[in-house]
């Protein structure tokens, strides 16, 4: 609570400066799914990104947070029925879209629902929460920018849409007229170990590890990873590990592995953890850092690298 109250503080004292960059909208679709995919599952909801090649400009990370902030409330609020996230031209740039079939919200009160603490009294006893998700949707999109429209229908849903400007190769990439080949998939037969304690981002791992013929073998603490190097041994050809395992340590995990193994494994850190401590001791150990959310193309190179090395020694 107190970190979001920040936050607000933070976005109306102009402390939040936007990185704009164009980028692929279906990187963060797909990290999107990935994240929300559970949490619909359990409310057996329908949960559907609809696949796009639009490029976009803006800051990765606040649209981002933008359209976490509207996925969770149209899962949250929708008892049966679907999500749906899409996106379509609109003039010279984009119209990201979040529709459900939700409780709806009365024409009335449809800038009600952006204020800071302000829930509708049909809501407010049946979830959790403070009313501060769409205060901070609508900040965020002041600070960048974007319009933010909403229509609703009581009883039948919501649309929230948000239009954000074109990427430069949004216009190369929509008249390319020729398909572009499968490409080669450089990564097939490598096997990983996966050791991440908190279960749904090791189901995102494994689901995006297998598009790329990667085989995942899993692990959610530290003592399942040792179990899992002494069953799979030299079948192992890279680790991932989390920095936070329950109470354990993934660079120590790395360490000991290794160690087990009497081999060097090579070694990735993916962890939410930016301090430049945890940096510093990853290098010292020879283990590769990337940051969460995780780029699927860091994490692709990273791998990369270690198929090429993988293939050289043999």
């Amino acid at each position: 609570i107190l970190s979001t109250v920040l936050d607000i503080s933070r976005i109306d004292a102009g402390a939040i400066k936007p990185e704009i960059e164009g980028f692929q909208l279906q990187e963060l679709f797909d990290t999107l799914e990935r994240e929300f995919k559970r949490q619909a599952s359990d409310k057996h909801l329908s949960l559907r990104f609809v696949r796009t090649s639009a490029v976009v400009k803006s800051d990765r990370k606040l649209l981002r947070r933008v359209l976490q902030n509207l996925v969770s409330n149209a899962i949250k609020y929708t008892v049966k029925g679907r999500v749906l996230v899409g996106v379509r031209r609109k003039g010279s740039g984009y119209q990201i879209a979040v529709h459900d079939t939700g409780l709806g919200i009365p024409a009335e009160q449809l800038r009600v629902v952006f204020r800071e603490f302000e829930r509708l009294g049909r809501d407010k006893h049946n979830e959790p929460g403070l009313g501060l998700g769409l205060s901070i949707v609508d900040r965020l999109c002041k600070v960048l920018r974007h319009p933010i429209t909403l229509t609703s229908s009581v009883g039948k849903g919501s649309a929230f849409m948000v239009t954000v400007a074109a990427g430069r190769e949004a216009v190369a990439q929509e008249t390319a007229a020729v398909p572009v080949p499968a490409p080669h998939q450089p990564l097939a037969g490598l096997r990983v170990l996966a050791v991440d304690n908190e279960t749904s981002i090791g189901d995102g791992l494994a689901a995006l590890l297998g598009n790329w013929q990667v085989e995942v073998i899993r692990a959610t603490s530290a003592a399942e990873a040792v179990e899992q190097m002494e069953q799979h041994g030299d079948a192992i050809d890279a680790v991932l590990a989390d920095y936070h395992i329950h109470r354990e340590d993934g660079i120590a995990l790395v360490q000991a592995l290794r160690k087990r193994a009497n081999r060097h494994i090579p070694a990735i850190l993916i962890t939410a953890d930016r301090s430049k401590r945890v940096q510093d001791e990853a290098q010292a150990a020879s283990i590769q850092y990337l940051r969460k959310p995780v780029k699927p193309a860091s994490l692709r190179a990273s791998l990369s690298q270690i198929a090429v090395s993988r293939v050289a020694a043999e």
